[in-house]
């Protein structure tokens, strides 16, 4: 049986970053991932922003596919509010290649790579942590990081409960008469839940998407329908996309010998859905944790809630602002939703 201070279940962005740093840290470090490689399957928008792009610590622009500096958001009734800025302010990025890109950093900093490693099963013996990987092979780690994803089923097996709703998410890549490629577009009111999106990829490509409190293909079906974007369509889909959206963070994202980032830990923010950011923050704290609570010899419950301190302390207060703007928006009526936008849209100093 191999054994390692620190293993990390998912070589997503979050995985692959919490690996990094308790490789960097000092700890021996797996990181197990159940497909071929990172990156696939897609369950992400790839819009970027500011400080996800600075987390991230990727400064190589092969991954950028479109640069953002604005949006436009129309509500159900179609008011619009539009703003650009003069600079980039968001990235839409190759989710494989950044995908990639990550993890190829935490193997240059020490890290164990394992593909096709599907965790099966977690058990605590002796102060260690037993995964059980498909077709019966053990491995030991002092510590444990989960970084599946939504899903989470070694994190929950531990004793990391859901988070606070698990929101139903569906996206197209399709051609598209875009409007103008350096800003997004944002649709409320099209799906109870979150909201829904086009991203432009190029002139003529684009990423049509939402989230959705359940049925998410369903009501991007619908949205494909509607007249602000059935008009605009200039053929088939070429890609789809499905996942859940965890929002609001688990009570709790330590126990004995585990630790729950990311998605798993619905690390993700509740007025955008996006959850690279978060994750990142957050992937950084648990590597760091878990590495120096390893290396101690220290894998109590006790010890590893440093982690849920810390970042809780860095993203906890946005977090729970963005879960009351989340309830807030999905409690408005389409005719309020109009004169919110309406209102918006009619003060340029508060647009700017």
């Amino acid at each position: 049986m191999d054994i390692f201070d620190v293993a990390v279940i998912g070589a997503g962005p979050a995985g692959s970053m919490a690996a990094k740093y308790a490789a960097k840290a000092g700890a021996c470090t797996i990181l197990l991932e159940e497909h071929a490689g990172a990156g696939w399957p897609v369950q992400c928008a790839g819009l970027l922003g500011q400080e996800a792009m600075a987390e991230s610590e990727i400064s190589s622009r092969s991954i950028i596919l479109q640069s953002m500096r604005g949006a436009t958001v129309f509500s159900p009734g179609c008011q619009r509010l539009d703003f650009k800025a003069k600079a980039a302010k968001a990235w839409v990025v190759d989710r494989r290649l950044f995908d990639q890109v990550m993890l190829a950093r935490a193997v240059a900093k020490g890290a164990e790579l394992r593909i096709r490693s599907n965790v099966r099963k977690i058990r605590r013996e002796r102060g260690n942590s037993i995964l059980t990987l498909a077709g019966g092979r053990e491995i030991k780690s002092k510590i444990v990081i989960s970084a599946e994803g939504v899903s989470a089923r070694i994190a929950r097996q531990a004793g990391i409960s859901p988070s606070q709703m698990i929101l139903s998410g569906a996206q197209v890549q399709v051609p598209f008469a875009v409007e103008d490629p350096e800003k997004a577009e944002v649709h409320l009111g099209v799906a109870p839940g979150l909201f829904g999106w086009v991203i432009p990829l190029d002139e003529g490509t684009a990423r049509i998407g939402l989230c959705a409190r359940d049925r998410g293909c369903e009501h991007l079906r619908s949205f494909l329908k509607t007249d602000i974007i059935k008009k605009r369509l200039r053929g088939s889909p070429l890609a789809l996309n499905v996942g859940g959206l965890p929002l609001g963070p688990a009570a709790v994202t330590a126990v004995e010998g585990l630790l729950a980032v990311g998605d798993a830990a619905g690390q993700v923010k509740p007025t955008s859905g996006g959850g690279i950011y978060p994750g990142l923050v957050a992937a950084k704290i648990a590597g760091g944790v878990a590495a120096a609570a390893a290396i101690e010899g220290d894998c109590t419950a006790l010890r590893l809630m440093e982690y849920d301190r810390l970042w809780r302390a860095a993203l906890g207060r946005e977090l729970e602002i963005g879960m009351r703007a989340n309830r807030m928006l999905g409690r408005m009526s389409d005719a309020e939703l109009d004169e919110l936008v309406g209102y918006l849209a009619a003060k340029p100093r508060l647009i700017e």
